[in-house]
């Protein structure tokens, strides 16, 4: 279709029009369960999904591929899922002012706070807060 049509258009003749249709749709929702629709006819539920993979796995590239997803999806029926939580911690940093005693002061927080830790000015509007 597609060298039908650049041949047309560089013979300035008139192309042919491009139409598809499909033979049908799969849609897995998860926990193995889909919709699928084949030729009109509907199919819901574990059929759904065993369907649409079927499809998946019949259009992968080589044999070797299909055996190993074919595995692991059967392994994957077979056995209930892992359910493991690792848990990282980030060690606290520490400043060289910090380590030296002195405490840390952000550079756009000066001045605007009290040593008390009051505000003493609004940065936005200019007004003066009074100190609590």
């Amino acid at each position: 279709m597609l060298a039908h049509n650049v041949l047309a258009a560089l013979k300035s003749t008139p192309a042919k029009a491009f139409t598809f249709s499909t033979i049908g749709r799969f849609a897995a929702i998860g926990r193995r369960a889909g919709m699928a629709n084949i030729l009109g006819f509907k199919f819901l539920g574990f059929f759904a999904w065993w369907l649409w993979r079927t499809s998946y796995l019949s259009k992968l590239p080589r044999f070797e591929k299909k055996l190993r997803v074919a595995l692991d999806w059967t392994l994957d029926l077979l056995f209930s899922k892992d359910f493991v939580q690792f848990v990282t911690f980030r060690a606290t940093t520490i400043s060289r002012a910090e380590e030296e005693g002195s405490p840390r002061q952000f550079p756009a927080a000066a001045g605007r706070y009290s040593s008390s830790g009051a505000a003493t000015g609004d940065p936005v509007w200019g007004r003066q807060l009074a100190a609590v």
